[in-house]
């Protein structure tokens, strides 16, 4: 990046977080991982912080937050230390199961379509509606 706009970028000053929350991330974090509910830490914060805050204004704060967490991991390519890495499954060889299916899956694709199934009621403008006793003997008009 250009000197000049590093510069300017580093003149502007941070904003405050728009969130009363902000500073308790940690807290928060760690109510949840003891499995309490948000309702439960709402009245946490009631009882020991004197913050008064809604259980769906956690959530939400929670849900934002995890949102941002991955999206992060994601661009830099880093993983969370607190959660476990995804064990990556190698993609299935030809085995004779796996050809077996793709073979079903072909025939599947190339059968024909059945008959459209015949209508059980006859209608009729002025009649009230009547129940074939074959419906595959009738034919509809």
């Amino acid at each position: 990046m250009d000197l000049h706009i590093n510069k300017l970028l580093e003149e502007i000053p941070e904003k405050p977080p728009r969130s009363k929350l902000e500073p308790h991330t940690d807290v928060i974090g760690a109510l949840r991982r003891k499995r309490l509910t948000y309702r439960e830490i709402a009245q946490f914060f009631q009882d020991h912080l004197a913050i008064t805050v809604a259980p769906s204004t956690i959530h939400d704060f929670v849900r934002v937050r995890r949102r941002r967490g991955k999206r992060n991991e994601v661009s830099t390519g880093e993983q969370s230390s607190t959660r476990p890495s995804r064990v990556s499954v190698p993609p299935l060889k030809n085995t004779p199961v796996n050809d077996d299916v793709q073979q079903r899956i072909a025939a599947l694709k190339q059968r024909t379509p059945a008959e459209a199934p015949q209508p059980v009621f006859s209608y009729e403008e002025d009649e009230p509606l009547k129940l074939r006793r074959n419906p595959a003997s009738t034919k509809v008009d």
